[in-house]
């Protein structure tokens, strides 16, 4: 188990608050924690944003086709969503139209079909890179986008904070989308771009842009203060009981964004349609027969796409839970886990769609970025796939790396979860040159911690203190890890659960749960405790962990959920 504070902590578990803000590089933690309008910036710094404005009223003005492609994520389809709502609102006879796409594909890829009598095409949350399809359009584009462009694109009109001097760098599509749309209101007299603020702030939360940025916060605060679109209330009333009381930005990123990409990911066609008619609230009622129940009874479409969500969401997780056993088994095989970055051949083992979460379940599960490759359709020579990062990398910018390596074709997205592609023959020259490269680099999972404390010094207000902060984590303000040492445990007060019987709970100081769930079956604490019952032997561990307040039919208890442990001899 390694382990370390984090750079420049101080370690002072009496003032929780003070240190985890220093810890996250904020210095001014009280402005951080009451920003106003006053950190937003103005749309107008957006290059082309005016020249798109004007394209779009022209093309309003003219009663022409518009079609909108959505792209395939929750930052995508929210990025559409609005667009499409805003247009159909400020005239609902617009010829306003859009494309979904099939699977996890991006931009104008070939799945797209565009009417013949599209006059204007606008691309949210994508686009940037797709220079020969747009120029084979051959018509008006507007490309609302975020990711960074790695080729010039002269065939569209590109809305773009990475490619201009916006200062913020951590809008995602739905937050260019968002900035048009106040261009929009000022041009076209309109106050109609703030109602849109929940759905921004549920795509900002999904792309995980970092929310340490003031703008960015100050979004995902209004939006989530101001839940308002029917989808996104039955998405929250289905998970009501693990969000709880109080709608968080992490408490979104773990349980609402998994439910929507799992309909994006496994749903068909159909379903994916409904989701986004859901979205732009297209009212409609279906007959439902609940399970057990002999009659039929009305259901909104916004508890079917939410119900459907759950069951897509759940179809997902079994197939992938199954698949990756076979990836992990490959990857093993070929030793590939022995090179310092993971690689693994999918072609076969996984859907295509699947190919991103699962490489990131990877590069958890090895403790070390991972590249999941499978054979292109079109021409074997080459391989495509998914690259992913871990948090606290030693590798801190992932794409960059790979790209100066000049041996793959390219590499296109974030800097810790991208798309790329390679030619079979630079495979193994790829793995050898990453290896030579990165030789004296210990790639080994560490975790860094905010506290390094003493069991004895483990207490219930130090929990509540951590769980207090709890509105402010989300992606760039990570939730704080805490490792606590020669934690003594009594069989006693040790207990085996779970229907596998591969989670185990204890309570430390008579006050404090500390539990670690889907142990593997050489589990150090497990095996104590079924080896010898009889014996009241203790054990001591050091653990790594999240510390919370569990609530459960009104009980309040302080836990900590392990990440790791190790026993101390």
């Amino acid at each position: 188990m390694n382990y370390k504070l984090i750079d420049g902590s101080i370690n002072d578990f009496n003032n929780v608050e003070k240190t985890i803000f220093l810890n996250r590089g904020i210095i001014k933690y009280n402005d951080y924690k009451n920003i106003s309008d006053s950190v937003l910036y103005d749309f107008d710094l957006l290059d082309n944003i005016n020249k798109a404005v004007d394209c779009i009223e022209q093309h309003i003005n003219n009663n022409d086709h518009i079609h909108l492609i959505g792209d395939s994520d929750v930052d995508g389809y929210t990025s559409c969503a609005i667009l499409y709502s805003y247009l159909k609102r400020y005239d609902e006879n617009l010829n306003v139209t859009y494309s979904l796409h099939t699977k996890k594909q991006h931009g104008l890829s070939d799945d797209i079909a565009i009417p013949e009598d599209t006059q204007l095409l606008i691309i949210p949350d994508a686009g940037s890179n797709d220079t020969e399809q747009c120029k084979k359009f051959g018509k008006d584009i507007v490309i609302l986008d975020h990711h960074i462009c790695d080729v010039k694109n002269p065939y569209a009109i590109i809305v773009n904070n990475q490619l201009c001097k916006y200062p913020n760098k951590q809008l995602s599509g739905v937050g260019i989308v968002y900035k048009f749309l106040q261009a929009l209101d000022d041009r076209l007299w309109n106050d109609f771009a703030d109602d849109y603020l929940d759905l921004v702030a549920l795509g900002l939360i999904a792309d995980n842009m970092d929310i340490r940025e003031l703008e960015t916060k100050r979004l995902i605060e209004k939006g989530i203060h101001n839940i308002n679109n029917k989808l996104f209330q039955a998405l929250c009333n289905k998970q009501s009981f693990s969000l709880g009381n109080t709608i968080t930005p992490i408490g979104i990123q773990f349980y609402i964004v998994p439910l929507i990409n799992g309909m994006i990911r496994a749903g068909n066609s159909d379903e994916k349609d409904l989701l986004f008619k859901a979205f732009v609230e297209i009212d409609e009622t279906f007959k439902y027969k609940k399970r057990g129940e002999t009659e039929e009874n009305d259901e909104t479409i916004y508890d079917r796409v939410a119900r459907l969500c759950g069951n897509a969401k759940a179809r997902q997780n079994n197939y992938k839970n199954k698949s990756i056993i076979e990836v992990y088994k490959n990857i093993n095989s070929h030793k590939f886990d022995k090179n310092k970055i993971v690689f693994g051949n999918v072609t076969t083992l996984l859907k295509p769609e699947l190919t991103g979460i699962t490489a990131m379940n990877v590069a958890e599960h090895y403790g070390k970025p991972c590249l999941l490759l499978r054979k292109d359709k079109k021409n074997t020579d080459l391989y495509g796939g998914s690259g992913r990062n871990i948090n606290n990398s030693s590798i801190k910018n992932l794409k960059d790396f790979l790209c100066d390596l000049n041996i793959f074709e390219y590499v296109q997205g974030h800097q810790g979860a991208f798309g790329f592609q390679i030619k079979k023959d630079n495979i193994p020259k790829a793995i050898e040159l990453i290896n030579e490269k990165l030789k004296d680099v210990d790639m080994s999972k560490v975790f860094y911690v905010d506290f390094i404390l003493n069991a004895d010094d483990l207490s219930v207000s130090l929990i509540k203190d951590i769980d207090n902060m709890r509105k402010y984590f989300g992606t760039g303000f990570q939730e704080p890890l805490i490792c606590v040492k020669n934690i003594c445990l009594d069989k006693e007060q040790t207990f085996i659960m779970g229907k596998e019987k591969n989670t185990w709970k204890s309570i430390v100081n008579d006050e404090v749960a500390i539990l670690k769930f889907k142990c593997h079956e050489n589990d150090s604490v497990i095996n104590w405790v079924n080896k010898n019952v009889e014996s009241n032997n203790p054990i001591k561990i050091d653990i790594i962990g999240k510390a919370s307040i569990n609530t459960y039919k009104s009980i309040l208890t302080p836990q900590i959920i392990i990440e790791d442990y190790q026993v101390v001899k």
